[in-house]
């Protein structure tokens, strides 16, 4: 084996290397496809990249970037198919593979080179040993990391700026990888083929941290703004409320001097009229929402049942609720506010959509059950709802500015320690809490 041989890696190196480094992406994101399906995929796209690059192994120069074209669109295609990924999410995530790829695939070819022409290992069946073992390692280390950048952030949302930098970022470290191959008189060469094997694998390192080190800077990012939004929304549902309660406290002076005086107007004579009367009484029924104010135990979920209820009325939803609010005494005045206010609104969301005016219903449940108190809405939906980790996934086409009301849910009852599901069956929607009664 001469020096050129030496050092071009074969093609099966970089076939089984890149068809593993997207196989660890589908397998630790969000995927579309169910195992046999991406099992068949994966089966199809390593035979792909096999014969491609078996084919094109030690092609010439200015074939070379088209070649590598090929290779990164077949890495692309295969995570947009297997994963739940935008355009721009799925090109974040095949840079990141491509890279590790090229990483994986130097390294192991290097570790090669070591024991068979610096230690004298002979025998082909090292080569595969070494090969299985290296890859092995290496790919159980990047699962490890790729699936603790998953903690604590569900989805990351890439937009086209972060795209480009990661793009401008490999782009980068393989010019400068490969170079040392192109023109072993490089800036970026050595004089010995052991000095350009390390040179190109410190390289694809490097790139492999910077990458990573991006990705959890976009992550700490996004995590601040979606906590920075919750914190805006939660304290802005609760200064709308606490502004109802006064309101409301207000209204209620009225309505109870209202209610007297209708009931006055209806025994005197003028208005013995049936149509006088029936006037009155539904007077008296659209003022009766009023009634259901401060009646729960709870003032910030009185507030919050009483606004929903008023627009519930205009929306034509009725709206039915058997609550404990003194089972809530546990929880912040902002808590309770966001918890029950983007619960109904979603319940209200779903509800307006329906045509029948029957099926136009929410519940609301509120119970203490010994240590626990239990949570639950009912809303009838006969759209079918995705549902991810037990929760429903907004549909909207920009899902980084929607799904906060759920977000917050499952951040308030997190917060208290508490558990969260929601399931559909029969189309009626379902939302459960429970959380334990003392901290």
């Amino acid at each position: 084996m001469n020096a050129g041989e030496v050092l071009n890696t074969p093609g099966y190196y970089y076939a089984i290397a890149y068809a593993l480094s997207v196989f660890v992406i589908a397998c630790t994101n969000e995927r579309k496809l169910g195992r046999w399906k991406l099992a068949a995929v994966s089966c199809v796209q390593f035979a792909l990249l096999l014969f491609f690059m078996t084919e094109t192994d030690g092609v010439r120069q200015e074939l070379f970037i088209p070649s590598m074209m090929v290779i990164v669109g077949l890495l692309l295609g295969y995570i947009y198919i297997c994963n739940d990924f935008s355009f721009k999410e799925a090109g974040f995530y095949c840079v990141k593979a491509f890279i590790n790829g090229e990483f994986a695939a130097s390294m192991c070819w290097q570790i090669y080179y070591y024991l068979r022409y610096v230690r004298g290992m002979q025998g082909e069946h090292w080569r595969w040993v070494e090969l299985v073992l290296v890859y092995a390692v290496i790919f159980a280390i990047l699962t490890l990391i790729e699936l603790n950048l998953k903690k604590d952030l569900e989805e990351l949302h890439i937009t086209r700026r972060e795209l480009l930098v990661v793009i401008i970022i490999a782009a980068s470290v393989f010019a400068m990888s490969n170079l040392s191959y192109l023109d072993q008189n490089g800036l970026f060469s050595g004089s010995f083929v052991m000095d350009i094997f390390i040179i190109r694998t410190l390289v694809d390192l490097s790139g492999i941290a910077v990458l990573y080190a991006y990705h959890v800077q976009v992550k700490e990012i996004q995590i601040r703004f979606e906590k920075d939004t919750l914190r805006n929304i939660m304290e802005m549902q609760y200064k709308n409320y606490q502004l109802s309660k006064e309101n409301i406290d207000m209204v209620n002076q009225k309505y109870h001097d209202l209610k007297h005086q209708i009931n006055l107007l209806k025994t005197q004579s003028y208005a013995q009229a049936g149509k006088s009367t029936s006037y009155l009484e539904k007077m008296e029924r659209e003022i009766r929402v009023y009634e259901t104010q401060n009646k729960t135990g709870n003032p910030i979920l009185d507030a919050v049942l009483t606004n929903k209820a008023l627009l519930c009325q205009n929306k034509e939803i009725e709206l039915k609720f058997i609550v404990d609010g003194g089972a809530l005494s546990f929880m912040e005045d902002m808590d309770v506010s966001a918890l029950f206010g983007n619960m109904l609104d979603n319940a209200i969301e779903s509800a307006e959509k329906q045509q029948e005016k029957q099926k136009r219903l929410i519940w609301l449940y509120v119970t203490r059950e010994k240590q626990f108190v239990r949570i639950r809405t009912e809303n009838y939906c006969d759209e079918k709802i995705q549902f991810k980790n037990g929760m429903p996934v907004t549909t909207k086409k920009d899902r980084r500015l929607h799904g906060y009301g759920m977000k917050s849910i499952k951040s308030t009852v997190e917060k208290y320690n508490g558990s969260v599901v929601a399931a559909q069956e029969n189309n009626w929607f379902e939302l459960k809490i429970l959380l334990p009664a003392a901290m």
